[in-house]
């Protein structure tokens, strides 16, 4: 049930794309960097009788330095996770999604995330869809958060793609 409730996560935010559609001729710039992370704070936490840890709007704060500044700057989250529980070094795994924000000097960039954290070795792999306003309007990102490491301190690995709108 949870490997398609992700699915349909997924396609929902690849549908809502399809409004303003990127061109196979837009311009495009690929960047890729870190981002680091704080703890997930204020989430709604409860334990259900099948022993998942469900969390509901939970917040996180990241800060990501990335090639292309225009995407780099400090990220608000909201997060919602639905983990079960391993054992070390796992500890939890399971679908995970939210909102994103990230702000810079120049705009900001807004979307969702949806991602997974793998039941093998606990890693991490999430990907967001981002609209760009300020100095940022008509741009759409594309982004890849990559944790190859359990500990849920280690940084991602950011790798990206930021859409240009095509000229007339």
């Amino acid at each position: 049930m949870k490997k398609w409730t992700l699915i349909l996560l997924v396609s929902l935010m690849a549908l809502s794309f399809l409004v303003v559609p990127a061109s196979a001729k837009a311009p495009r710039t690929v960047y890729e960097g870190v981002s680091t992370c704080g703890p997930v704070t204020d989430a709604q936490e409860r334990i259900s009788k099948g022993g998942v840890l469900h969390a509901r709007d939970g917040h996180l704060a990241c800060t990501t330095v990335v090639s292309d500044d225009r995407i780099s700057g400090e990220e608000q989250l909201t997060v919602n996770y639905n983990f079960k529980f391993a054992d070390p070094p796992v500890f939890i795994y399971g679908p995970m999604w939210g909102t994103i924000r990230v702000s810079n000097e120049g705009g900001y960039w807004e979307g969702s995330w949806v991602g997974e954290r793998t039941e093998l070795d606990g890693y991490s792999y999430i990907q967001a869809m981002l609209r760009g306003y300020g100095d940022y309007e008509g741009l759409q990102a594309r982004v890849d958060y990559i944790r190859e490491n359990p500990d849920p301190a280690a940084p991602y690995q950011v790798y990206g793609v930021i859409m240009e709108p095509c000229g007339n």
